[in-house]
């Protein structure tokens, strides 16, 4: 049994005793440990949508060294996210497997595309856009979140039949079919703002579609995508329980300025913001304890920012044992200073 000693969860000072990669114990226990002399504690992060870092990316079907410096930065869990590709490389880079990966933990994977509308590619291959197809979900056991457009051919009926769950995004659909979609099972939007038909007086579009309809928004926090007051809003709109923080993070998170690849397409870094060659932003440089942090600073309450990368995504990808600190839990924490700076990050407790 090892014990983590001296911090402050809750506003209350306690020592937390781990066995077996689980929380076993809370308050204040006998014994010797890692003294952290009362900084905050609180549940590992969990980033349900994260394509890459340090040069790698999820397509390269190579994800020790990224788990291993997401650990490092704060978060503990993450669904690696593939583009549109050919199916073929949909399969190999989601047959990887999961049983030995070191670092943060990796419950299955994201497929943000093919499923998606050209229109709102993003950055995006628009050559492997396809309409949503059971066949490829069966060969891609290990999929856990799919982003599609629910106005492509087949949308609804798939989204009723998909064992994953199911977030709107690159999508031109509108108020209508974004409840219709939402009212067959899909239950989040995928990076909310970016990709998607936006708000409008007559037009309300898939926004106020899913806060109406009890689903969750994903929002890319980085202070680059949306801008403060917009987070804001959302955070109005659709509760503090219903927002997910996610990086969106590509292979050059964690690297210099520079020309990089992303689903087989060129983007270049330029003080920290990925662009496609047609201006589109090409997902973030940032890690998922960076937009967190970047949540305190437009004004969300910390506990609050931190709730909405951790308790939610475990609530939207149902994960029964992450995202709180509570006996019987996995042994995922951060742990930051008074100004949120991390001191330490653990999984499974594991340093």
């Amino acid at each position: 049994m090892k014990l983590i000693k001296n911090v402050l969860h809750k506003g209350e000072l306690v020592d937390i005793a781990v066995e077996n990669g689980k929380i076993a114990d809370i308050g204040k226990l006998t014994g010797d440990g890692v003294d952290f002399g009362g900084a905050k504690i609180y549940p590992g992060l969990i980033d349900t949508h994260s394509h890459g870092c340090i040069g790698k990316d999820t397509m390269d079907a190579d994800l020790q060294e990224m788990s291993e410096y997401y650990l490092k930065c704060g978060t503990t869990t993450w669904y690696p996210t593939t583009m549109t590709v050919s199916k073929e490389d949909i399969v190999r880079a989601t047959s990887v497997d999961l049983s030995n990966i070191r670092g943060a933990n990796i419950p299955g994977f994201h497929l943000e595309g093919p499923f998606i509308n050209a229109k709102y590619k993003g950055a995006q291959n628009e050559r492997f856009v396809i309409p949503p197809t059971m066949e490829l979900i069966k060969r891609c056991k290990k999929v856990k979140k799919i982003t599609l457009a629910p106005e492509s051919e087949g949308a609804l009926d798939f989204i009723r039949e998909c064992p994953a769950v199911v977030s709107i995004g690159h999508s031109t659909c509108d108020y209508d079919t974004a409840r219709a979609a939402f009212a067959a099972g899909a239950k989040c939007l995928t990076h909310t703002f970016n990709c998607m038909s936006p708000m409008h007086h007559r037009a309300p579009g898939p926004i106020p579609a899913g806060a109406e309809c009890g689903a969750y928004a994903e929002v890319i926090c980085d202070g680059v995508h949306i801008h403060p007051a917009m987070i804001r809003l959302l955070c109005k709109l659709y509760g503090k329980r219903r927002i997910v923080l996610i990086s969106d993070s590509v292979r050059a998170a964690g690297m210099p300025d520079g020309v990089y690849e992303l689903g087989g397409l060129p983007i270049t870094v330029t003080d920290g913001k990925a662009y496609t060659e047609g201006g589109n932003l090409a997902g973030s440089t940032a890690t998922l304890f960076y937009c967190v942090k970047k949540a305190v600073e437009f004004g969300i309450p910390e506990e609050d920012a931190v709730m909405m990368a951790t308790e939610n995504p475990a609530r939207l990808m149902g994960l029964r044992r992450k995202g709180k600190i509570k006996i019987g839990y996995d042994a995922d924490f951060i742990i930051v200073d008074n100004d949120f700076n991390l001191i330490a990050s653990i999984a499974r407790g594991e340093f």
